[in-house]
């Protein structure tokens, strides 16, 4: 009988041998990926196997089943509400196509699904490098543009686009830079860093940049699920001291909250204009009646020419507005607050004054 990987402990037998031992049956080899590798933290090794068996059993619905978790583990769920977002596709392959209407080589960093450099080879890209650091993706994002016929004019390199060497990943500097959004602030994701270090090595000088701006709106709202995030009084005790202690930012769904008064455009990051170094900002604002939570910050980007969508717009389901916790407090009509805001080179922070 075909050893199984639930039948033999994992400390009298050598995880080689056994996967050895268990070579040419998917299920016991997937097995051997879940029980032994992903339980020691070798991810990388347990995909691989993953993998291996189903390219011996392609379809093997047991097999799939368990190889399932060990292949989506850590990735994103972002990644499959970003491709619903038609309009900012469509806004994106629009701005594409003006910026190659002579051809061109495109560097794509956190290309991601893929998506995007198909896009740019439909607009007239002769070349695209499409660089995503995380394997897993990078792989499936292949598969993917294989299947649409675009393998030869689009390669995937799997590393961080900080790794990139001109000569050895790219003959030359390439033509145009397009990124996407990595996270609700900007900076999140090391995203400034990447670009500068990408606009300064990787592409030519004034390469057209895709997205070229993100102005980062902020405003005071309500929480319509405090109850949700905050402490009370509880069965006649007050649990509120335990509040500075709950999640001081969090991703806050279209309809989760109003606004208590006109939102303001705090930082204008320019993505294409290198490295952006540490800011801060005040503006005052004039609330309307209602109780003051704490305050939203969303992006709009810039594509050019007109060419712009938000991150709170209906159609944009992949982004959301980041919720920044503040002292709670009732405000009247027309009271006027101080909304500041501060970034360095990695987050952003925000605070009311009344």
């Amino acid at each position: 009988m075909t050893p199984d990987a639930r039948q033999v402990p994992a400390s009298t037998v050598p995880i080689d041998t056994l996967l050895a031992s268990v070579h040419g049956n998917p299920v016991a080899m997937i097995n051997c990926a879940r029980t032994l590798l992903m339980a020691s933290g070798d991810v990388a090794h347990a995909r691989a196997v993953c993998h291996e068996a189903l390219a011996i059993a392609p379809g093997h619905p047991e097999a799939l089943a368990l190889a399932r978790p060990i292949l989506s583990d850590g990735i994103g769920a972002w990644y499959f509400t970003m491709v619903l977002d038609a309009r900012r596709h469509a806004l994106y392959a629009k701005a594409l196509g003006r910026v190659l209407r002579s051809g061109g080589v495109v560097l794509d960093i956190g290309a991601g699904t893929g998506l995007f450099a198909m896009l740019a080879v439909r607009a007239g890209a002769t070349r695209v490098i499409a660089c995503e650091r995380d394997p897993q993706v990078a792989r499936a994002a292949e598969q993917a543009i294989a299947c649409n016929g675009f393998a030869d004019r689009i390669t995937v390199l799997p590393i961080d686009s900080r790794e990139l060497r001109i000569g050895r990943d790219l003959p030359e500097p390439a033509d145009v830079l397009l990124w996407d959004n990595l996270a609700n602030n900007f900076l999140g994701a090391g995203c400034a860093a990447t670009l500068a270090d990408a606009k300064a090595r990787l592409v030519r000088p004034g390469a057209p940049v895709l997205p070229e701006r993100a102005e980062l709106f902020a405003a005071p709202v309500t929480d319509l699920g405090a109850a949700e995030h905050r402490m009370g009084v509880v069965e006649g005790i007050d649990m509120s001291a335990f509040n500075i202690l709950r999640c001081s930012d969090f991703t806050i769904a279209r309809g989760k909250f109003e606004l208590r008064g006109a939102p303001v455009t705090l930082f204008d990051f320019d993505a294409a204009g290198g490295r952006i170094h540490p800011g801060r900002a005040s503006a005052e604002v004039s609330l309307k009646r209602g109780r003051v939570d704490g305050i939203a910050q969303w992006l709009r980007f810039h594509l050019g020419e007109g060419l712009v969508y938000d991150t709170l717009d209906e159609d944009v389901r992949a982004f959301g507005a980041q919720f920044h916790v503040t002292e709670c407090f009732e405000a009247d009509e027309g009271m006027s607050v101080h909304l500041h805001g501060a970034h360095d080179t990695l987050d952003t922070w925000f605070w009311l004054e009344r």
